[in-house]
């Protein structure tokens, strides 16, 4: 029965060093990916960042399409954490439209969201269902489910809500998003973001007749 103690007490260790291992190789596919695409990216690259061998990311992930699969839903994981608002249900619409639509454009516009989603739009002919899943369940849906509820709170019909919703997202993103996509250097200043969003929902609101 001793004899057996120690394995006992090695096994979370062993898991541990294998959550620690899987962590570290996503990181690592995070920073190769992001700046090479899936189409150039090596998973020699990965392993040289994580440390490791390459026997074990395959043993975690089976292979390169594996780990990249791995990558988008840690991604993913990433951006519901960082895009979903906190609690604006007691808040006026206006009010709530303001702190949603700062919120979602601040995280769309970091250079790890553009990265990435210059990674989806490239990757989307070689991985087609895996992109798709991507974007109907991204980190954008967190937003698009607390806009959907804040418009039928408002009086709006489940299909003029969700077309709103659709409107609104676009009047986000406006030209901030497409300039940033194709230059590095684009910034946007936080107050000229906040003045920007304003105008997005003045004149949401104006055109869904929710203005009063």
């Amino acid at each position: 029965m001793n004899a057996s103690a120690p394995f006992a007490e090695d096994k979370p260790r062993t898991l541990d060093r294998g959550v620690a291992r899987r962590q570290a190789f996503l990181q690592a596919a995070r920073t190769v990916f992001l700046e090479q695409g899936y189409e150039a990216a090596s998973v020699n690259d990965v392993v040289r960042l994580a440390g490791g061998s390459l026997a074990t990311l395959y043993a975690q992930f089976g292979n390169k399409e594996g780990l990249f699969l791995a990558f988008m839903q840690d991604q993913h994981d990433r951006f519901v954490r960082e895009m979903r608002p906190e609690c604006v249900d007691a808040l006026p619409l206006e009010q709530a439209l303001q702190v949603v639509g700062e919120q979602f454009l601040r995280r769309l516009l970091q250079k790890d969201s553009l990265a990435f989603f210059r990674v989806m739009v490239s990757e989307g002919r070689k991985l087609p269902e895996e992109v798709r899943r991507y974007f109907t369940s991204g980190g954008a849906n967190i937003v698009h489910e607390e806009l959907l509820a804040q418009l039928t709170r408002a009086g709006l019909g489940d299909n003029a809500a969700r077309e709103g919703v659709s409107y609104f997202i676009e009047l986000l993103r406006s030209h901030h998003h497409f300039q940033a996509m194709g230059d590095p250097n684009y910034q946007v200043s936080d107050d000229a973001l906040k003045a920007h969003v304003g105008r997005a929902v003045k004149f949401f609101l104006r055109g869904m007749k929710l203005d009063t």
